[in-house]
């Protein structure tokens, strides 16, 4: 069902003041321009930390250019519901939202009727089969989606004496003509001879039949009997056959010391090339490009980004958009935590493993940011300062030079607001 909030709400909202009203007096018709482009939505979050409120609202690619135009959730927006920050894709002809109810163990799928509605079509409880209400997922294309969950389970002695740590991963294919679930199958995973152990997978890419899942590592602290970080001695992925999610298997590298999470965190980390090879990036302190062919990583390829700008480098994922070329939002580590307004926009080209800070002006907290799209060769991503105002930047692969995009329509958030991409 269609939620809209009312003025009162979406003004409170904005405002950062308590959220007490859900009813809308009276559902204004807003007619969206005509385009000669599927029709794009915009997202934004507020809450930065903990539980946050998702909201959606279409926008065409000429609003998205236009320099003098202004988008704003004050009074307008669908809110897509969701215990904590939703996970959208959509389909290809941007017609169709997908989401998980992150905290609710729902997926679900919605029409886009124009501006700011959008009508619940079909939704599947996940929780009982996937074991949680905080899975993961990933749309890998418009027929298919997988969620996915690991169970971390501690053994000890009698005497509270920590022994070992297995790794049960637990996948389901999602149907999203249907939205219901095809193979579930869970298997457990031992921890490596170093003591670390899979905390979490994400982000699947599609191989020669196979899924490559980026994978997230911690170790045991045993004095204080609790799990922390840990980057390990190397990068890894789980890989297993698609669609019966056998076979399952660990590939790992240390190529030009590459080691740590490859996960990511909300923003897609593997890109597969028109050649057919897979570019990953390792997401912790110490960033690395990986190459993967024919489901093996490649340890002749060596691209890290610490070394190319000059500083401690972390990302969450990148954007491929073509000819070898992408953008990821980096974190200059040696500034400030992942929690901190440190973050750039960088472009990446895999062939010459280059790598450019575009000149934006500012950095940006960019933790949370989940999608850009590619149109027309270009890559539209929605950044703004958080709770503040910002742009759409329109970004040129071919220009690779800092100053290599163009400004579009202004962006307008609110207290502890944020935009989370285009899609």
């Amino acid at each position: 069902m269609t939620k809209v909030f009312s003025t009162f709400t979406k003004i409170t909202l904005i405002l950062g003041v308590t959220l007490t009203s859900c009813k809308k007096d009276k559902e204004e018709e807003v007619v969206m321009p005509e385009s000669a482009y599927r029709p794009y939505h915009i997202v934004m979050g507020q809450g930065s930390t903990g539980e946050s409120l998702t909201f959606s609202q279409g926008i065409t690619v000429e609003q998205m250019r236009d320099a003098n135009h202004t988008i704003t959730f004050n009074n307008f927006g669908f809110e897509i519901p969701s215990v904590r920050t939703a996970r959208m894709y959509t389909s290809t002809d941007g017609k169709t939202l997908y989401n998980l109810n992150f905290g609710g163990g729902e997926v679900a799928k919605y029409r886009y009727d124009g501006g700011q509605k959008y009508t619940q079509l079909l939704s599947t409880s996940v929780q009982a089969a996937i074991g949680t209400a905080n899975p993961r997922w990933t749309k890998i294309d418009d027929n298919n989606a997988l969620l996915h969950h690991v169970v971390v389970e501690h053994s000890y002695t009698t005497d509270s004496v920590y022994q070992t740590t297995t790794s049960t991963i637990k996948l389901a294919v999602v149907n999203l003509s249907t939205m219901s679930l095809g193979t579930v199958r869970s298997f457990p995973v031992n921890m490596d001879a170093d003591g670390g152990f899979i905390f979490r997978i994400d982000a699947p890419v599609l191989q020669n039949g196979k899924l490559i899942y980026g994978c997230g590592k911690q170790k045991m602290n045993t004095t204080t009997n609790t799990a922390a970080a840990y980057t390990g001695t190397d990068a890894m992925s789980l890989v297993v056959d698609f669609p019966s999610l056998e076979n399952e298997h660990i590939i790992r590298t240390n190529a030009g010391g590459a080691k740590g999470n490859t996960n990511g965190y909300r923003t897609p980390v593997a890109h597969q090339m028109d050649n057919g090879d897979v570019y990953q990036v390792s997401t912790s302190k110490g960033m690395s490009v990986l190459k993967i062919t024919n489901n093996t990583y490649d340890a002749s390829y060596v691209f890290k980004l610490d070394d190319v700008l000059g500083h401690a480098c972390q990302t969450n994922g990148w954007f491929y958009v073509g000819n070898g070329i992408g953008y990821a939002p980096v974190l200059n580590a040696d500034a400030g935590a992942s929690s901190s307004a440190n973050w750039d926009i960088v472009r990446i080209d895999l062939n010459s493993r280059t790598a450019t800070k575009m000149n934006l002006g500012q950095s940006f907290w960019l933790q949370q940011y989940q999608w850009a799209s590619v149109i027309e060769g270009k890559l539209y991503m929605a950044i703004t300062p958080l709770g503040g105002e910002g742009r759409i930047y329109i970004f040129d692969p071919q220009n690779a030079t800092p100053d290599g995009f163009t400004t579009g329509a202004k962006l307008q958030t609110g207290t502890d607001a944020f935009y989370l991409g285009i899609f």
